[in-house]
């Protein structure tokens, strides 16, 4: 929420202009029109720009051998990347918290677009989305849609999906600010507020939310001898942009305010009030706050000259920035180009990953209500009187996570699958859809349970806390499997001793999480022995877990 609130300040309006599909380039004709906006770079022009000459000449000290060794590892070759174009979109079509990004890679020279998955996907799957074709990985979810010769998409495969579902429905808003990127604009930043979620305007300080109302915005980049930068907000009327105008004014002031602020703070460290001389230990403090005090005097002459225009609906300004003081941006703009798809992947990764935990916590704490309630945990499956399971256990729980009218509409002395209870799959609840996995509308769940032979469950009786005799926080309770079953269905993993262990975990490639008995989550490594694993398994086989559990 908040890194959306920060782009809806730095962002601008963009103008709308007639930009059709046959007239931009197969990058930027690949943006939907519903995204929430996007992020063009000219990587190669912004790579030979001055201020990153010292950067080039510590590369080229390498020398040619290790230089083309690196080049010749990947495909495409890195030296080759021409353009980067990152598409936020909007998360509201997948019913996600944070929005997904795919980048889009335009490079200079074609690439072998067989080699490229080989290597780069080794285990890749063929799928399609809105009639295009991808590559995914099962295990890392990595997917790449080939757009041409010298284009490609990468993302997360569900990103990849809906990206490709948008494909060949306009681009909507961003005519105007595509147009631009296609000129070759070094750096062209686009949004479209109006997609921004309800509550983003309130992360900002209350002053300056009246520029979150803008419809639209982009931000354009243009890295000269200066750094030139050109801002436009578009509001839906004159009065809701004479606001915008307002809010802006008062921004500016407040990170005025900002950094005389901070210009006291490091005033207090140079201009100290001690009779003696410094200690040498005091040296590098006192050099820090030396050089930002000469920065921050640089940044309050800037934005005492940002020139604030208004011309009906648009609110707009231009800056133009030094070298000494762009340099080092540009500098840290090349190198972070270069990780921020891998590092969005890893976000993604993370933020998926501590959903799951909360979705794990909230159903062994309705393990431990109905222990409370029952005197024992549910069993691995609702069987009928002759032990036939009808049910899961996810059906059980239902009471216990809020769901007492759903678990109240089915018909316990029938199957899953009957006519009565198959219409109730549709209504899987959300603490049981892994995040960053399951699709819209998706009644599969990868929250399984180990059951018989020593496991917590059982399919004949529940177990009761007394039983578990290795220890509640040594025994797993609920984990994350590698498949995944209806959710009413009653097919869990089965234990066995002398055969093989299941496959666990689908979010993320290193990790598999688990709820364990006491009721708290943990990520455990996909790279955990066989015997330790057993050993978490079983609830009173008396096994010590070994050190990589």
């Amino acid at each position: 929420m908040k890194r959306l609130a920060i782009l809806a300040i730095v962002g601008l309006a963009v103008p709308l202009s007639s930009a059709r599909a046959e007239d931009l380039p197969p990058d930027l004709a690949a943006v939907p029109g519903g995204a929430i906006g996007f992020l063009h770079v000219h990587a190669a022009d912004l790579w030979k720009n001055e201020a990153l000459k010292d950067l080039r000449m510590v590369l080229e000290k390498a020398g040619p051998k290790y230089l083309a060794a690196f080049d010749q590892r990947f495909v495409p070759a890195p030296s080759t990347i021409d353009r980067v174009t990152i598409v936020m979109l909007n998360p509201e079509n997948s019913g996600r918290r944070e929005p997904p990004f795919v980048g889009i890679i335009t490079t200079t020279k074609a690439f072998d677009a067989k080699e490229m998955i080989k290597s780069g996907l080794p285990k890749a799957v063929e799928a399609t989305a809105g009639n295009l074709k991808y590559y995914h990985d099962e295990e890392s979810r990595i997917a790449i849609h080939i757009i041409n010769d010298k284009t490609f998409a990468v993302s997360m495969r569900e990103e990849m999906d809906e990206f490709l579902s948008q494909q060949g429905k306009g681009h909507g808003p961003f005519e105007g600010a595509l147009k631009d990127a296609g000129s070759r604009a070094p750096v062209v930043l686009a949004l479209n507020s109006s997609l921004l979620p309800p509550g983003a305007a309130a992360e900002l300080p209350p002053p300056v939310q009246p520029l979150a109302r803008a419809k639209l915005v982009e931000l354009k980049a243009d890295f000269g001898k200066d750094l030139k930068i050109d801002a436009r907000l578009t509001f839906a009327d004159e009065d809701e942009a004479k606001l915008g105008e307002k809010s802006a004014k008062k921004g500016l002031g407040m990170a005025h305010e900002a950094l005389t602020g901070l210009k006291k703070q490091m005033e207090k460290v140079v201009l100290s009030d001690k009779p003696n001389k410094s200690a040498l230990t005091e040296l590098p403090e006192a050099a820090v706050s030396l050089l930002a005090i000469g920065f921050i005097n640089m940044a309050e002459d800037i934005l005492k000259e940002v020139p604030l225009k208004r011309q009906g609906e648009v609110v707009s300004a231009s800056v133009t920035l030094p070298p000494l003081v762009y340099s080092s941006l540009v500098s840290n703009a090349a190198v972070g180009a270069g990780l921020l798809i891998p590092a969005v992947s890893k976000v993604q990764l993370a933020s998926g990953r501590a959903q799951s935990a909360n979705n794990l916590k909230q159903m062994a704490l309705a393990m431990h209500n109905y222990h409370d309630v029952y005197q024992s945990f549910p069993q691995a499956a609702i069987c009928d009187k002759n032990g036939k399971p009808l049910l899961s256990w996810r059906v059980a729980i239902l009471p216990f996570i809020e769901q007492d009218n759903l678990y109240k509409q089915f018909h316990l002395d029938e199957p899953w699958d009957s006519e009565h209870n198959k219409k109730l799959l549709a209504h899987m609840p959300k603490v049981y859809e892994l995040p960053g996995v399951n699709k819209p509308g998706e009644t599969d769940t990868y929250y399984r349970v180990f059951y018989n032979n020593g496991a917590l469950f059982d399919l004949k009786k529940g177990v009761k806390f007394s039983q578990i005799t290795d220890g509640t926080s040594n025994t797993i309770m609920i984990v994350e499997a590698g498949e995944a079953v209806p959710w009413t269905k009653p097919d869990d993993l089965e234990y066995n001793p002398s055969k093989p262990l299941p496959k666990l975990g689908k979010q993320n490639p290193d990790v598999f999480m688990v709820a364990m008995a006491d009721g708290s989550v943990r990520a455990i490594s996909k790279k955990i022995s066989e015997k330790t694993l057993r050993a978490a398994i079983t609830r009173d086989g008396g096994e010590v877990l070994g050190s990589d559990f």
